[in-house]
């Protein structure tokens, strides 16, 4: 079922866009790029096999593309605006300009090969809603960013305006938000001035099929739960003091599976939380229960007892076919019985997520899956695409029965918007990831009042998050010398484009410096005062 395809891309600096395009397009085959650093044994079988496209972008900005036995050149000044300068000597930003110009080539192509349109264009990045995010934080208005969207990445005019109305809901949501330090005007922009922890537990019961993350499956770390603990809680003792003055606006544990943890040991990590953190009652506090194998109602007392306000039961599929393929362990009536369960412990706010695209799963499926979530009602749904990552076990799977096992479709799509509007949920947020089946999207429906306040501003990057635990990663997130006068119509960034502030590596204008954490549960563990020093030199204490 190996459906292995070659493609050749020169220089390498051009192989992400490229890639990203081509696995977009042809999602059926496993595309395998080769360059000219590339191994000469990959490159020989490469070779025997015959390239199914190949670009070579030439030093003086021109590109000879090979597609289908045709060959095409695209001229430099079809490329780029100063034909006489090399692509070695371009500058970051012309190297972006350039880049575009040969992917917008490239997408028409592809678009008359395989006869569709791409919903996102070439939008390949995590965040596809920044660009319309930034118009309205800025006030901008919408037809900046749709032009934006249209000239820049060619995006569908449906996803252009579904970022639009997912910008003004997370604005909404950030303004409304009482547990943020508000500007003296009152606005949105306060929300820049607080921050959030996120509390990583990288332990599930099993490992699913699909799983990319920092996830250990408990059986393969024994008795190492106890060791962790005590790490994370020292990692959260040491760094108190780096946001001096204010509690956070939010707290978000997730995984891997929290519940993964016996009951003692989700009560000493949220304890700690609430002593070191003045975390409690009133500030939002998601804890992902995750899996039906790892709730039990000990587990859900201890959460209710410390004024856990969200949580999330995640079924990914109710059909029982899909969920013993993908390895886990749970049975569907399990996830059914966990949700109502904790509904009679008094969780008013409980999120689900689904994936669509799971091996086997079509429109028949994912219609079964939206009917059980309709009658159960969940406070928010999280709808996503599977990501084919490579690092997963999914790759293995994928060469062995063929990508033409994974279907993702825009009617999947359709089921799935209209199960949710249906109960009375909205889009509140977004997101895309690498390789993902159909080029779809990740999004996160609501009912009004229940939006995961952490969800937005991690995905906005409009404040600092305390990442604490293996694999975490801490952000922090200022605001630049030159945001004088946003959104009020004067000083520099009311005189720069859309473009010209996203380019500028910052959001809105906000400086955002990062450290991360290690994966591995035993460096982690072992490294605690590396990790805590690494804090303290970012936030400058």
């Amino acid at each position: 079922m190996n459906n292995k395809t070659y493609v050749y891309i020169e220089p390498e600096k051009y192989l992400m866009d490229v890639l990203a395009l081509l696995r977009s397009f042809y999602a059926e085959n496993d595309i395998k790029p080769v360059v000219p650093e590339s191994r000469d044994d990959v490159k020989a079988e490469a070779e025997s096999l015959g390239y199914f496209f190949s670009v070579k972008v030439l030093n003086d900005g021109s590109a000879e593309v090979s597609f289908r036995g045709n060959t095409y050149k695209y001229a430099a000044c079809d490329l780029f605006k100063n034909a006489a300068t090399k692509t070695d000597d371009l500058k970051a930003d012309d190297f972006t300009v350039h880049k575009k110009a040969l992917c917008r080539k490239l997408y028409s192509l592809f678009r008359e090969d395989t006869g569709r349109e791409l919903p996102w264009g070439m939008m390949n990045g995590v965040r596809p809603t920044k660009p319309a995010f930034v118009c309205a934080f800025e006030g901008r208005g919408r037809h900046e960013a749709q032009d934006y969207y249209k000239s820049e990445y060619l995006v569908t005019d449906e996803k252009i305006k579904a970022s639009w109305d997912i910008a003004v809901t997370e604005l909404n949501v950030l303004s409304q938000s009482e547990h943020r330090e508000k500007s003296a005007t009152g606005d949105v922009r306060g929300y820049t001035g607080g921050y959030s922890l996120y509390i990583g537990i990288p332990f599930c019961p099993t490992r699913c099929l699909y799983c990319s993350f920092t996830a250990y499956p408990l059986s393969s770390v024994k008795d190492r739960g106890d060791g962790y603990v005590e790490a994370l809680i020292r990692e959260m003792k040491e760094c108190t003091g780096l946001i001096p003055g204010i509690a956070p606006d939010s707290v978000y544990m997730g995984g891997g599976t929290p519940t993964a943890l016996s009951a003692v040991q989700l009560d000493r990590i949220i304890s700690a939380a609430e002593d070191l953190y003045f975390t409690g009652p009133g500030i939002e506090f998601t804890v992902e229960a995750g899996r039906a194998d790892s709730i039990t109602e000990e587990k859900l007392r201890v959460l209710r007892k410390h004024g856990i306000s969200r949580i999330s039961v995640n079924p990914q599929t109710f059909n029982q076919k899909t969920l013993d393929i993908i390895g886990r362990k749970a049975g569907a009536d399990d996830t059914v019985r966990a949700f109502e369960l904790a509904r009679e412990l008094g969780f008013d706010n409980i999120n689900m997520d689904i994936i669509l695209g799971l091996p086997g799963e079509g429109a028949a499926e994912v219609s079964h899956t939206m009917d059980v979530i309709m009658k159960l009602k969940p406070d928010s749904l999280t709808v996503h695409s599977l990501a084919l990552k490579r690092a997963s076990a999914m790759g293995e799977w994928l060469e062995k029965n063929g990508y033409s096992a994974i279907t993702n479709t825009e009617e999947v799509q359709e089921i799935a918007r209209c199960g949710a509007e249906s109960i009375g949920l909205k889009p509140y947020y977004l997101y895309r990831q690498k390789d993902m089946s159909g080029g779809f999207e990740n999004v996160g429906y609501s009912l009004p009042g229940k939006e995961c306040v952490y969800n937005v501003a991690m995905m906005e990057e409009v404040q600092s998050i305390l990442g604490f635990g293996a694999g975490t990663i801490t952000k922090k997130v200022t605001a630049s010398e030159d945001r004088l006068g946003a959104g009020t119509g004067s000083g520099d960034i009311a005189h720069k484009s859309l473009a010209e502030i996203l380019a500028s590596g910052g959001s809105m204008n906000l400086d955002i410096t990062r450290c991360e954490n290690f994966k591995d549960v035993k460096d982690y563990t072992e490294r605690i005062p590396e990790l805590v020093s690494r804090k303290k030199e970012l936030f400058g204490r």
